[in-house]
């Protein structure tokens, strides 16, 4: 049971906060524990030195469309803004940025939560987590990082019948989580675990052709938890993917965007593919309540962020509590083996790559 302060603010157990305060002192932790409702939360003082926090990933972090791609990007840093003509990290075509994305959300949230996150970002759209192994290494095992969050190519961890490839996954995630935590061995890594994309699911001959959203979304949960289970050295996964298929399966977003459902959002911009904002809203308060531990309820319906985006307050609200709910399902840190890392041919997860 959750323990409740008041009538404002219900707040995660315990077990929850203990692993996701990356650099966090425990009077922080606690004073975190006991903020109130979102009213006058921007007038808060940040709690503590800042938390370095690195995003690594592609469009599925930065958000590939306006509103949402340049959301608040002055307020965090784009270590791919300004790269040399020709070279592999400025894009092909080459991306103009800066781009706020999805970091930009969690650094507007957190801000008005009060928490001090000095946020990066390394993403390139349509790339992997072996490109940026391969030609952003530099940035990402730097030992100023204190929490990184890898999110891979959105099919990358599906098993190879559904066109996946877990073992490159499993392979590079692996070894962007040891060059991190050779740089800065305290360190928190997250894994970023993406949705299921309408675009695979409702159109004929697609790997998802016939079935409900709900099968891409087990397959990229086995594949994420799979990573997390058989290294051990991640300090959670974000379920991002789970969270839209919560929302799907509540009637708060429609399942099937090529059938828009009126009174239902939609997570996917019109792509059917990347994240509408609030779909990436959503996201950002799933990072928020994984990485912070926070509460994103207590941010309510008149956070800034949701108001800029133009997310109606009460779907505001909704996609808060949904965030809050699946996070706190999640299974916990304790449950993850405190040891081992995973070899070079993969076999204690050869049981995971077979399904």
């Amino acid at each position: 049971m959750a323990a409740t302060f008041g009538a404002t603010l219900t707040v995660l157990p315990m077990r929850f906060f203990s692993w996701r305060f990356p650099a966090l002192s425990l009077a922080a932790g606690a004073a975190l524990l006991l903020h109130g409702p979102a009213a006058g939360a921007q007038d808060r003082p940040q709690v503590g030195a800042p938390v370095h926090i690195l995003f690594v990933g592609n469009s599925f972090t930065h958000g590939a469309h306006l509103p949402v791609q340049q959301y608040n990007a002055a307020a965090v840093t784009d270590e791919n803004y300004g790269q040399p003509k020709g070279t592999p990290r400025q894009g092909n075509p080459p991306e103009l940025g800066p781009w706020g994305g999805i970091p930009g959300i969690f650094k507007k949230l957190a801000d008005e939560a009060g928490l001090n996150y000095d946020v990066h970002s390394e993403t390139l759209s349509g790339q992997t987590l072996k490109f940026h192994y391969d030609n952003a290494l530099s940035v990402i095992n730097q030992p100023r990082w204190q929490a990184v969050v890898l999110q891979e190519y959105s099919t990358g961890p599906l098993p190879a019948r559904r066109s996946g490839k877990r073992a490159e996954f499993y392979d590079y995630g692996t070894r962007l989580e040891q060059a991190v935590h050779q740089a800065n061995p305290a360190a928190r890594v997250y894994l970023y675990e993406t949705w299921a994309r309408a675009d695979l699911t409702y159109p004929p001959d697609k790997p998802y052709s016939g079935q409900p959203v709900d099968s891409m979304t087990a397959d990229l949960h086995a594949g994420y938890y799979g990573l997390a289970a058989a290294n051990g050295h991640f300090a959670g996964v974000a379920p991002a993917g789970d969270t839209w298929l919560r929302a799907i399966q509540t009637g708060v977003a429609m399942p099937n965007p090529y059938a828009p459902a009126a009174g239902q959002l939609d997570l996917w911009t019109n792509d059917h593919y990347h994240p509408s904002p609030q779909g990436a809203y959503l996201n950002a308060c799933v990072l928020l309540a994984t990485i912070a531990g926070y509460d994103p309820r207590a941010l309510g319906p008149q956070e800034q962020a949701a108001a800029d985006l133009n997310i109606a307050p009460p779907d505001a609200v909704a996609l808060q509590r949904l965030a809050y709910e699946q996070v706190r399902a999640a299974p916990p840190a304790e449950a993850i083996p405190s040891h081992g890392k995973l070899r070079s041919k993969h076999k204690r997860a050869k049981a995971v790559l077979a399904h």
